[in-house]
């Protein structure tokens, strides 16, 4: 694995966000895909990331208060426009409490919000801003300091980051704010905390309102 990944450095940061999107889309093509695919998605990411967690070791100070004021705004700015704009791709809400046992409802969501709240936020940001984004300045992307910036790369992220969730609009604004959080702290760990407190309170607001639609 080691000269693998040595000749392909890439592979930490894509692989296990490569087979969280293509679970992702497989779920959304299998009618009742929901119940069975995401609780083995999260265990085949996580398997995965623990495959590779030599080489995924978030670079940067925690920022916590810009970090977590970051991943507040985020969280306002995901739920507010909600029915403004078309969304793409979008799919029917999915309520656990209908489609299982009570018993089984609840370890769905605990294993839904585990995997928005933590596995997510990692998969992700390794990818975006570990990888993607440096990657664009320059293709032997880990002589690209965090934080580096170039318009080309900045761009192009933000407008793929929206593109990967149906809510493309509030995707957009997220992955600007994301990217403005790495300019300024120059910490993947950072945004690792500020996506993670965004799933979190996006996960706390679903429970509490049963607003599936936003699951």
């Amino acid at each position: 694995m080691t000269g693998l990944v040595n000749r392909h450095p890439w592979i930490p940061y894509v692989i296990p966000f490569v087979l969280f999107v293509v679970l992702t889309e497989v779920q959304r093509l299998v009618p009742g895909g929901a119940v069975w695919i995401y609780p083995t998605k999260a265990v085949l990411v996580v398997l995965a990331l623990v495959a590779l967690r030599r080489w995924l070791v978030p670079e940067g100070g925690a920022s916590l208060p810009a970090a977590v004021g970051t991943g507040l705004v985020v969280l306002v700015l995901w739920i507010l426009p909600e029915g403004l704009y078309p969304r793409l791709g979008a799919v029917a809400p999915f309520d656990p409490f209908q489609a299982l046992p009570r018993g089984q409802a609840y370890l769905w969501i605990a294993v839904r919000l585990i995997g928005a709240a933590v596995i997510v936020p990692i998969v992700e940001e390794f990818f975006w801003r570990g990888f993607l984004i440096r990657w664009l300045v320059r293709a032997d992307f880990r002589g690209v300091a965090l934080g580096t910036f170039t318009w080309y790369s900045f761009l192009a992220t933000s407008v793929l980051f929206a593109v990967e969730h149906d809510r493309w609009l509030v995707g957009l604004m997220a992955g600007v704010a994301y990217n403005l959080l790495y300019y300024r702290t120059r910490s993947l760990k950072a945004c690792i905390v500020s996506h993670a407190v965004t799933n979190l309170g996006l996960g706390v607001y679903v429970l509490a309102t049963a607003q599936w639609r936003f699951w």
